[in-house]
């Protein structure tokens, strides 16, 4: 996930069809005709890095009915190593650990709380 692109790569369980893609630009608007693609399945998760961006990105991935998974930073990038991976190896990375179940996992505050006075959403 960067300010200008989300690249992703995501795996259907049931046929092994696996597909790698960028929502680019990296707006609601675009997320939200990419997700729509989803409409009608069930069970879908989906792993972010919790970095700029990660509030929009679940909100609409919640609102298309998918479960957001919010991964720690420090801890993903100790999963990966030191060495520097491109935005489709990063992705890959998620979804391994994601289906391993081993994502190391934030808390995702619901909306009551973001939108409480003096909050401040940080990960």
């Amino acid at each position: 996930m960067h300010r200008r692109q989300l690249t992703f790569e995501s795996l259907d369980t049931v046929s092994g069809e696996l597909k790698r893609g960028r929502v680019v630009p990296a707006d609601r608007e675009r997320l939200r005709a990419r997700l729509a693609r989803l409409a009608g399945q069930q069970d879908v998760h989906f792993a972010l890095e919790g970095c700029t961006g990660w509030r929009y990105v679940t909100e609409e991935l919640a609102a298309a009915g998918i479960i957001p998974h919010l991964a720690e930073p420090a801890d993903t990038a100790a999963l990966r190593g030191r060495k520097r991976t491109p935005n489709k190896a990063d992705a890959r990375h998620l979804r391994v650990h994601l289906l391993a179940g081993d994502l190391p996992e934030c808390w995702i505050p619901p909306e009551h709380v973001l939108e409480a006075p003096g909050h401040r959403a940080a990960v």
